[in-house]
């Protein structure tokens, strides 16, 4: 697939050259950020960014080609400073011109970015009523983003742990547990989020503040004890806005 890919650097600028003589791809060198319709990746030098990467890139994304950093730099304090930029890439020079070339080619390739088919599996997967169920590790991660996100949108969501105890000393048995952990399942939205971890069950709920989500959590709590009548066991619960 025939590429054109941009080089943005400052005149005089050593980054521009050395691409455009070590690989193979067509190399146009320029100092302007007006990038032409049939661009199909931007690379920019690090002396080019400047002060203002970040708005740099950002204004380079509005392209819709992928953009990468390039510098002959290579402490992890440059290459951490310019991934949180936005960009695609980051070209650590020098660099095997064969090299530079594959990796331009895996930027360029729309074959590959066009095929949409796991979404549709991914989709599949999903299907179904009731929350959303990870592992733990999952559930870390997911709650990280639920963090970020409500931060962002000023939304709410809220962190709600539910725990058994029991009467008489009695072990915890994993049915029970289980058996919780499905009705807190089926009865929660599709846009909830639980996870079992030992004798816990670890719920997120996706736009509910904190008198909800005790709402919620009786509800939840009410609806088990109502099929299980079990009275070596007691189901406590706390809530964490997750917002706060």
């Amino acid at each position: 697939m025939d590429s054109k890919v941009i080089v943005l650097d400052i005149a005089g600028g050593k980054t521009g050259d050395y691409i455009k003589s070590a690989c193979k791809t067509d190399i146009s060198l320029s100092d302007s950020t007006d990038i032409p319709s049939d661009c199909s990746c931007v690379i920019v030098s690090d002396e080019f960014l400047g002060e203002n990467a970040s708005e740099l890139i950002t204004s380079l994304n509005c392209t819709g080609v992928p953009v990468c950093a390039a510098t002959f730099d290579s402490s992890l304090s440059k290459q951490e400073q310019l991934s949180l930029t936005g960009v695609d890439d980051v070209f650590i020079l020098p660099m095997f011109g064969a090299l530079i070339d594959k990796k331009i080619e895996l930027l360029t390739d729309t074959e590959k970015t066009e095929d949409l088919s796991f979404i549709e599996k991914l989709s599949a997967d999903t299907q179904g009523q009731g929350s959303f169920t990870v592992n733990e590790n999952d559930f870390k991660r997911l709650y990280e983003f639920i963090q970020r996100m409500v931060e962002r949108l000023d939304k709410d969501a809220s962190l709600v742990v539910f725990s058994f105890t029991t009467r008489f000393s009695a072990k915890i048995e994993p049915e029970i547990v289980n058996d919780f952990t499905s009705v807190v399942q089926r009865c929660l939205r599709k846009g909830d989020i639980s996870c079992k971890s030992g004798h816990s069950i670890y719920v997120i709920l996706v736009g509910a503040d904190r008198s909800s989500s005790e709402k919620v959590a009786k509800r939840l709590i009410e609806t088990f004890w109502s099929i299980c009548d079990d009275d070596a066991y007691d189901i406590e619960y706390k809530v964490k806005p997750i917002n706060s």
